[in-house]
């Protein structure tokens, strides 16, 4: 057995010293070509520097072989070195026959960097020197889809999945067509996609896009029977745990809400959406105390923690506690959000301070009047201080947004505004 062989052996049965001494032996020892599959084993197990040591050292036998300057690359972009990367990869002349997989080298490091406009480029240069590799237009085509493009995306796919079969491509190519026409809002074409993808292998994750396709197109029961299916196959998969417990509260089964709910948060308790979604619930369920435990046990937690004052701040102005809800909203760090000074405004008004109410009403209104319920309330309440006038036009802007209420239909009407 050669030394390389005897590394590899002995890193399977975990014994690093005798690795250590078997792979000292090889670099002296072995033959080129057992020198050059360790190197490509030890980098595929993650021993980047091992093998680049051997790639070094065969480079520096065989300066002509340009393939060990793609691999040196690779180590370096492994390494975060992506300047020696592009030295190795831009030395490789255009005659090599290398040469458009350094351009497809360069690609990928081009979107880590978070710019796909050359990483195309460098990808429609390899293909015209490979018009015939459907590998190309498959990383064409997962460009697009990182970057959002999904039509241009949808389009490759699409004749990639006339000339690949499921076994020849590395990813599944339905899949994929069917997030994109999810993303793009054809849910529809997407189901027919989704389920194609399922058919050749159910996974957690074709099964939670399908569910929110079917989620879209409104199909609850299919969504739920989904996401069931998915947390039963893996109890880890935490992304599944909201999706599924605010289609069942959509649903109105408030307990199952609550009972995902809690299964979420022992999977992840640092999911504010949770909380916030377990204290709609419970408020519902008439448990006003535990939808207030809901969200002082978020707030607690101090992750995003002003989105979750202003919850309870909402539940305890349904709860007319004004000075509460005053002294919450007066803890928050951004303190300058319409939002608040709307919550501020309606806590003074409550508490019939009504001139920090219009203060705090006219410090909301910069950003909030293209919101219908703003817009009722800020009216409302200037009906009753006496300004009419704006009163009424701003009704008159609520029902063309909200043409269905007929008591302030009614109530214009009878002002004759």
């Amino acid at each position: 057995m050669s030394n390389s062989k005897e590394m590899l052996q002995a890193l399977s049965n975990g014994d690093l010293v005798a690795a250590k001494l078997a792979f000292e032996k090889a670099q002296i020892e072995d033959l080129a070509e057992e020198r050059l599959q360790l190197a490509d084993n030890l980098f595929q197990l993650g021993f980047v520097e091992e093998s680049e040591a051997l790639y070094l050292k065969l480079f520096e036998e065989f300066p002509e072989e340009e393939t060990f300057k793609i691999s040196l690359a690779e180590i370096a972009i492994e390494n975060d070195d992506l300047d020696k990367a592009f030295t190795y990869l831009e030395s490789i002349e255009e005659t090599s026959d290398l040469y458009a997989q350094s351009l497809i080298t360069q690609a990928d490091i081009y979107q880590m960097l978070n710019i796909p406009e050359v990483s195309e480029s460098k990808l429609n240069q390899a293909k015209k020197l490979l018009p015939n590799e459907p590998l190309l237009d498959l990383s064409l085509a997962e460009l697009y889809f990182s970057n959002e493009d999904y039509i241009k995306a949808i389009k490759v796919y699409e004749e990639l999945k006339e000339i690949l079969s499921v076994e020849e491509s590395p990813i599944n190519i339905s899949e994929r067509i069917g997030v994109s026409l999810s993303r793009i809002g054809d849910f529809e074409q997407a189901v027919t996609y989704l389920e194609e993808a399922i058919e050749v292998e159910e996974t957690v994750e074709r099964l939670f896009q399908l569910a929110l396709t079917y989620y879209q197109l409104e199909e609850n029961e299919r969504a739920i029977d989904l996401l069931t299916q998915v947390r039963l196959m893996d109890e880890a998969f935490s992304q599944v745990y909201y999706p599924l417990a605010q289609i069942l509260f959509d649903e109105g089964r408030h307990e199952e809400t609550i009972e995902t709910i809690e299964l979420g948060i022992s999977q992840n308790p640092y999911e504010t959406a949770l909380y916030h979604l377990a204290s709609e619930t419970s408020y519902h369920l008439g448990d006003k105390e535990q939808a207030k435990q809901y969200l002082e046990e978020v707030i607690s937690l101090e992750i995003e923690a002003d989105i979750s004052k202003m919850k309870l701040a909402e539940l305890l102005l349904k709860e007319n506690n004004f000075d509460e809800v005053i002294e919450l909203i007066n803890t928050l760090e951004v303190k300058e959000q319409s939002f608040a000074e709307w919550i501020l405004a309606q806590a003074y008004n409550g508490l019939e301070d009504f001139s920090k109410a219009s203060e705090h009403y006219e410090a909301a209104k910069g950003t909030l009047l293209d919101d219908p319920e703003f817009v009722k309330d800020y009216a409302l309440f200037l009906r009753e201080e006496g300004n009419t006038e704006e009163s009424g036009r701003l009704l008159k802007a609520y029902i063309s947004m909200e043409p269905g209420d007929l008591e302030v239909a009614s109530l214009i009407e009878n002002e004759g505004w």
